[in-house]
């Protein structure tokens, strides 16, 4: 009877070895339905050459690290362009037209490119000269200058202005032409310092207004933006168990691609993806440093983009196969959300307004976040 119990131990440890662990995905907050239904296509899926595509901000974390790096970038004058490098950079595929009218300055008139970018230059050059290239300064003592708070004030409202006027494919590659000049180490080091400024500043909302002296040809600008980020532990696990049955995790992301690998790779943040997991924005180099273009022939990213990654990059690795799991939160992910009709789960991480229709699709899970704490609501 021993020898037989023994024999039977053996081969359920072969078995399990063989098959693969049974999903069992951490309880954490999330909506009980949600996690059966994610443990049920995990077991189903395991080990027979499948793959998830998440996208990362708002989805995979809470809040946006691209949009917390712009303005960490701004406000410790992390650049290294020279003011002609600037001047052009900021004004690059920008329509001449009038900001929507979301968009004005606070006495109501209307902005545009060139007014507020000529403001731009101007206090850009002051800062270029006396921190950004000398440090004849201290960071401290140029932050109380008038040129510092217009140039806070303005260019953080550009990027808001030009998001809610044109096209994504002229407001998403823009922010990342900020970056001109820089190496790959220093974004990603830029990104680690903002990362972590980020999850430790509050998730609250706050406003920046530009210098009430140096008004310019655009005026004074207000604005609110959200400060703060949080990781997301459920999803983290969430990767893993994914993963620990043979399903391949990768991110599409409209945020630059190597900013996000700092996130996805770097293990003080627990998700722990490995190198050539992600896809994102990408720009053409000057050697190893970047230049104010987007890359030649690479698709953006957002939108339709992310099909086409999925379509290009992915799809021929596993044997044309669509993935079995897509995540997403906003309407830039709803093309690769609803393309694929083999997918089996379509995990929304819900925003108020957000996805609306694709919420209606019967493969559709829906969860919601405390925008307060950022963590998942188990309740939705």
């Amino acid at each position: 009877m021993n020898s037989i119990l023994k024999n039977m131990a053996r081969i359920s440890l072969f078995l399990a070895i063989s098959v693969g662990a049974m999903a069992n995905l951490d309880e954490g907050r999330w909506v009980p339905k949600n996690r059966e239904v994610l443990d049920k296509v995990i077991s189903e899926s395991k080990n027979q050459g499948n793959y998830a595509v998440f996208d990362w901000d708002y989805t995979s974390i809470y809040q946006d690290t691209q949009e917390n790096l712009f303005r960490y970038q701004i406000d410790n004058l992390r650049f290294k362009m020279t003011p002609e490098q600037f001047s052009k950079a900021i004004r690059k595929d920008i329509p001449l037209d009038n900001f929507s009218d979301d968009y004005k300055n606070v006495k109501g008139q209307a902005i545009n490119i060139e007014k507020i970018a000529a403001d731009l230059d101007k206090d850009y050059a002051f800062l270029y000269k006396n921190y950004i290239k000398d440090k004849k300064m201290s960071l401290e003592k140029i932050k109380k200058t008038e040129e510092f708070k217009d140039f806070r004030g303005k260019l953080a409202f550009l990027y808001e202005a030009i998001g809610g006027s044109f096209s994504h494919d002229i407001s998403y590659p823009w922010v990342l032409y900020l970056f001109e000049g820089m190496t790959v180490d220093e974004v990603k080091a830029l990104a680690k310092e903002a990362n972590d400024f980020g999850i430790g500043d509050k998730l609250d909302s706050y406003t920046i207004e530009s210098s009430n002296v140096l008004t310019g040809k655009a005026g004074k600008v207000s604005h609110k933006y959200k400060s703060g980020l949080r990781t997301q532990p459920e999803i983290a696990n969430l990767f893993r168990e994914l993963q620990a049955n043979g399903i391949k995790v990768y991110i599409i992301s409209a945020s630059l691609q190597d900013i996000v690998e700092v996130f996805a790779t770097d293990k003080s943040y627990g998700y722990n993806l490995a190198d050539g997991s992600v896809y994102g924005m990408r720009l053409e180099m000057d050697g190893d440093k970047y230049r104010a273009e987007y890359k030649a022939g690479y698709p953006q990213t957002q939108t339709k983009g992310k099909v086409e990654i999925i379509n290009t990059y992915l799809k021929p690795k596993y044997n044309g196969k669509a993935p079995i799991l897509v995540a997403g939160d906003s309407s830039g992910d709803a093309n690769m959300l609803t393309e694929f009709k083999d997918t089996k789960v379509l995990l929304l991480m819900k925003r108020e307004g957000k996805l609306d229709d694709v919420a209606k699709d019967g493969r559709a899970l829906i969860q919601k976040r405390n925008a307060q704490t950022g963590l998942l609501d188990p309740k939705n």
